[in-house]
């Protein structure tokens, strides 16, 4: 998957954060116990970026200025497939 799609696909996430964290809220029996505190930590964290993107993208005169945002989005990533791998290493050990 090539870097643009996943800023894409996360620009899309963290704009629908805010709906989907309210049908959480409103209906927490749709998402299992154990994943529900992860899910609503992840949607606020989507939302926080969203925000951060918004603001970026106002404050931003030239289209160079933005880059701060793939900056944060390829760390976002990062940090996410580096969480992933360290769960499924210690369950395997």
């Amino acid at each position: 998957m090539k870097i643009e799609q996943l800023e894409a696909e996360a620009r899309f996430v963290a704009r629908h954060a805010a709906r989907n964290l309210q049908v959480i809220r409103k209906t927490p029996e749709i998402v299992t116990p154990e994943k529900l505190e992860g899910n609503i930590a992840y949607l606020e964290m989507m939302i926080r970026l969203h925000k951060a993107d918004l603001k970026a993208q106002k404050n931003a005169r030239r289209a160079g200025r933005t880059l701060s945002l793939r900056t944060r989005l390829k760390s976002l990533l990062s940090s996410i497939l580096t969480d992933e791998r360290r769960k499924s290493k210690g369950e395997t050990a």
